[in-house]
């Protein structure tokens, strides 16, 4: 199998796509998202937050309008079938796949539709940066190394790839998109005594319309909390958040307050969000503050940026 060939065959579907004039649009066109509104799509996005079919936490969201699709994320290898239906409602076309880091509840999906895309054209993809060699030497503590070296094998050296470092302001599909985590010197002198590297060298950025914003916390864990918070403090205000790390051992309630969001997801089923963990008390706290709080037992679960 060969990497580059593969992707050069997706930007000449691309192109068929292009001169055929097809227009795609997301599923739920037509249908108000889960804070009431009715989103325009040929002006606005449509966040979606899918549950994984593996029946566990994962993370699985797209962002779309007319003609445009963005997926973050994908979850396990065992979700590879729902997240080619998705992408089959666009034409087969992803304009941007951002993979926060390679765990398999995050890159799995990706893995086994880059490996075999069967028609999927994907026109770029955005990681976090990670150190290949690092990882390989250090060991993962809390996931199958495999998936970092099949993500790894299947990207390395495509010229679809953009590495995000922390700073980063890219356009992508018109939204500004804004980096403050990934890998590099930061994470590596934060990172604590369990040293979960890719967990917190895992993508914090937001994508923000004109209007509104979402916040993508990805999995990172509370080792980044204090010096996240302080240095983005004054950045990290939107509308929407993805909690961190599916609601378990991550940001503090500072952090979460200092966004100033009005909605919340958390990427697990109930089992996790109302069970014996970390994500119930976040959830129950939210709560509490009137916000609004959506995890997989609603899902799909749908915001709107404009």
């Amino acid at each position: 199998m060969t990497r580059k060939p593969l992707f050069r065959a997706g930007a000449l579907l691309a192109a068929s796509l292009a001169f055929t004039g097809c227009v795609y649009v997301a599923d739920r066109e037509g249908k108000k998202d889960s804070t009431g509104h009715l989103p325009d799509l040929s002006a606005e996005y449509l966040v979606t937050q899918y549950a994984d079919e593996s029946g566990r936490q994962g993370s699985f969201y797209t962002i779309s309008k007319e003609n445009c699709l963005i997926v973050v994320d994908g979850g396990w290898a065992e979700n590879e079938a729902a997240v080619r239906k998705v992408i089959a409602s666009h034409g087969n076309v992803v304009d941007a796949w951002i993979i926060s880091h390679p765990h398999q509840d995050h890159a799995g999906a990706f893995n086994a539709i880059a490996a075999r895309p069967d028609g999927i054209t994907i026109r770029r993809i955005y990681d976090n940066g990670f150190d290949y060699e690092f990882i390989e030497s250090a060991g993962e503590p809390y996931d199958d190394v495999t998936v970092m070296e099949t993500y790894h094998a299947l990207t390395d050296g495509a010229d679809e790839v953009t590495h995000l470092k922390r700073g980063d302001v890219i356009t992508v599909c018109g939204l500004t998109l804004t980096v403050y985590n990934a890998w590099d010197e930061t994470v590596l002198a934060t990172v604590g005594e369990e040293k979960d590297y890719q967990n917190n060298a895992s993508l914090l950025f937001k994508l923000a319309g004109a209007e509104k914003s979402m916040l993508f916390c990805s999995d990172i864990k509370y080792d980044m909390d204090a010096v996240l918070l302080e240095t983005y403090a004054d950045a990290i205000a939107c509308d929407y958040v993805q909690t961190g790390h599916h609601g378990n051992w991550s940001f503090s309630d500072a952090f979460y307050e200092k966004t100033g969001a009005s909605v919340f997801f958390l990427d697990a089923p109930s089992e996790i969000t109302d069970g014996d963990f970390p994500a119930k008390t976040l959830k129950e706290q939210l709560l509490g503050q009137k916000k609004t709080v959506l995890d997989f037992s609603t899902a799909p679960n749908t915001v709107t940026l404009r």
